[in-house]
């Protein structure tokens, strides 16, 4: 009898990784490659497309190769949200550089768009804004001259990177994407499950030109090499495949520290609308989730870096026990995400004195992030969604610094997991069902041991005072 196994491929946004898990849920192999994001402009955000590819089919091919020939192979694939890529239908090739979800260059375009917020809101989930998909198809059709003429040839395939990944994996025979994906283009209607004629004509896009709705399980095709037919089941946004690893059911919570941070609340077949918040798709049919994103977590050590205050994510804790007394450090590199939805804000520093060192930045910058995160949390309390218990996963969740603040500040406790590749186990754990694997056992995404808050909680409520008159300063001088 032939093993089954499953490879998912994690297309993030600064890494393209595969890896294999047998029927158990154990990873028998992993690779990666590395992903540049180029910023041209502070706004501006974007990557080469053809090597996102490159570097995942090399990656895929490197795991493959460690497996037997004669096991039965599933695919799933994962990637990052509202990144858009557009390619030409008849070569593959890409027409225009990938434009990154924090991306904000099409900030005009999305102003332009006359529909309100809360109807956009009820539709959508989400909100206008240019770092979802649509301002960023009118910006590139606008001002990229071979775009506009594939558009005009009706030759234009624009799609999530996975629509891009899948359509090379299949050799352009699959131009489709699943809900979870299609919804952060902001032109999907959530409760037709369909691309929405009002947004299309409001952002000037053509449903030709996009790709085919299925569900997040489904038929998305046939990867072929070597001889090998391997077939490809799931389609899914990371996040969502994250929350899967986590087995978050309905009234659970967690949060995924990527490049970005996101807080995320299951809330079953209820499809909630918080002003401020969005209402995303869950990858399993009619689950539905309250989202809150920050939209740098980190980004925000990698910027660091770049401008000299170096810190890998490996050399966190170490510097924070250096510290002894953080800066004030609001980290809105791209603004602020939920729920204020400010884009017209820089990252701010404050409270240097003469024996600040590079530790208090750090530990100023993990702070600011906690509690960013943590405006998020309080917010939905604030509507009686309390959230007691949070399992946390993703890079980051590696730094016992970050998660301690973060329990201190909600005065709640996190459950970190083992395996800090969540997107990756989500996606194998949906292929699982498809692919007739009883994975109700797999211990891939282990709970470790508690992290419970360790300040007093009128301690913590005066910490967080002083984060929100930082936060009103800062709002006022920008």
């Amino acid at each position: 009898m032939n093993n089954k196994r499953i490879i998912s491929l994690d297309q993030g946004s600064s890494s393209s990784r595969a890896l294999v898990f047998d029927e158990q849920g154990q990873v028998l192999a992993r690779a990666g490659r590395a992903l540049d994001t180029r910023r041209p402009t502070p706004n501006q955000a974007e990557f080469d497309a053809w090597a996102l590819w490159q570097g995942q089919r090399e990656a895929l091919l490197e795991v493959l190769g460690q497996t037997d020939p004669a096991d039965e192979i599933c695919l799933a694939v994962a990637c990052q949200r509202s990144s858009i890529v557009f390619w030409d239908k008849n070569t593959g090739k890409p027409l225009a550089p990938a434009l990154s979800w924090q991306d904000g260059r099409a900030q005009a375009q999305s102003d332009a768009v006359t529909l309100p917020q809360e109807t956009i809101h009820q539709i959508t989930g989400l909100y206008k804004t240019p770092f979802y998909s649509a301002a960023k198809i009118s910006w590139t059709l606008q001002h990229v001259p071979e775009v506009a003429q594939a558009a005009a040839q009706d030759n234009l395939c624009v799609g999530p990177v996975a629509s891009f990944v899948i359509w090379h994996l299949t050799e352009g025979k699959v131009f489709a994407c699943d809900p979870t994906l299609a919804q952060r283009t902001l032109l999907f209607n959530i409760s037709t499950f369909q691309w929405e004629p009002q947004l299309l004509q409001a952002f000037g896009i053509k449903q030709e030109w996009l790709p085919q709705i299925k569900k997040t399980t489904d038929d998305y095709g046939v990867f072929s090499h070597e001889g090998r037919r391997i077939s490809i089941r799931v389609c899914v946004g990371d996040q969502q495949a994250a929350l899967q690893a986590l087995r978050v059911v309905s009234g659970g919570a967690c949060i995924n520290y990527g490049t970005g941070a996101f807080f995320m609340r299951n809330t079953g077949r209820q499809c909630h609308f918080l002003p401020g918040l969005l209402t995303s798709i869950g990858a399993e049919e009619s689950e539905y989730l309250l989202e809150g994103p920050v939209n740098v977590c980190g980004t925000i050590f990698t910027w660091l870096n770049e401008i000299g205050i170096s810190c890998a994510a490996d050399e966190i804790d170490a510097l924070c026990e250096k510290a002894t007394q953080a800066v004030q450090f609001l980290p809105a590199l791209g603004g602020l995400g939920a729920p204020y939805w400010d884009y017209s804000i820089s990252p701010v520093f404050a409270g240097f004195t003469p024996h600040t060192k590079k530790a208090d930045i750090i530990l100023g910058a993990v702070e600011g992030l906690t509690c960013l995160l943590a405006d998020i949390v309080f917010y939905m309390e604030r509507y009686g969604i309390k959230s007691t218990e949070i399992k946390v996963s993703g890079g980051l969740s590696k730094s016992r610094t970050l998660l301690h603040s973060q329990a201190d500040i909600l005065q709640s406790r996190l459950l970190p997991c083992s395996e800090t590749e969540g997107t990756a186990v989500g996606a194998a754990l949906l292929a699982a069902k498809a692919f007739g694997v009883d994975s109700a056992q797999w211990e891939t995404m282990r709970i470790l041991p508690a992290v419970d808050p360790q300040i007093d909680p009128l301690v913590a409520e005066e910490k967080y005072i002083r984060w929100h008159q930082f936060l009103t300063w800062c709002k006022s001088k920008n």
